[in-house]
């Protein structure tokens, strides 16, 4: 079996675009002979609303283009921007991070991914505000094309094991699953369908009570067992 080659190094160096190509699809690159993705048919995630409420916008291709998302009890501002290239591929995020009752402590970042030619991410890359690079990581995937990572299991493209937690699921479409192209779901552990209980083996931790509407998308979720001041009850719109 392979040996996972999944890790996080911290780099002193700064960034410049030329060590960055965009990824065209173009002979000689990796992505050449590539077309280009295409979103999941579905709705499209509008916004959700909760301790964290977030808005959705998106990019002509289809996938999301930018998201807001903001404390509604601390007033922190969380905003990424996401960048493609012909191929629909992710190849930049920009994250920002304000806090009004600590500027000193605001964010802003860039992760850079790199592709591999049959479209799986296989490196990324990521600078502060002071283009000093903070994270590095790379990835390896199984035969079957999910994730190479022993401490996390995937099955019909859910993850259903996390270290000693579990995860059931149920067989609608999770709306989160819809925005993202399949090689940035991939290293996200993005799940196709929706959690309705957290558990390990000796204890049930979370029930998920979800509600739907008629297109089987759920509107209403609700958490049992979080602790106070946590995102336990949110509420879903679509386009």
């Amino acid at each position: 079996m392979k040996k996972i080659l999944l890790f996080c190094t911290v780099l002193i160096f700064t960034a410049c675009s030329d060590d960055f190509p965009m990824r065209e699809g173009l002979e000689g690159t990796p992505g050449f002979g590539l077309t280009a993705e295409t979103p999941p048919e579905g709705l499209k995630l509008k916004s959700i609303g909760g301790l964290f409420s977030s808005q959705y916008y998106y990019h002509e291709n289809g996938f999301v283009d930018s998201i807001y998302k903001i404390n509604t009890w601390q007033g922190d501002v969380f905003t990424k921007k996401f960048i493609y290239n012909n191929l629909n591929q992710i190849i930049e995020v920009h994250s920002n991070e304000e806090l009004p009752y600590a500027p000193d402590y605001n964010q802003k970042q860039i992760a850079y991914y790199t592709y591999n030619s049959v479209n799986q991410i296989i490196s990324s890359i990521t600078y502060d505000k002071n283009n000093v690079a903070i994270k590095y990581y790379t990835y390896s995937y199984n035969d079957d094309g999910t994730l190479l990572n022993p401490n996390k299991i995937i099955e019909k493209e859910n993850l259903v094991r996390e270290g000693s937690v579990k995860y059931q699921f149920d067989n609608t479409r999770n709306p989160v699953y819809n925005i993202y192209p399949k090689a940035y779901r991939l290293i996200n552990y993005i799940s196709k369908n929706n959690i309705i209980v957290t558990e390990t083996d000796d204890e049930v931790l979370h029930i998920h009570t979800l509600k739907y509407n008629n297109e089987n998308y759920i509107i209403e979720e609700h958490i049992s067992n979080m602790p106070l001041d946590s995102d336990d009850r949110r509420g879903f719109s679509y386009y």
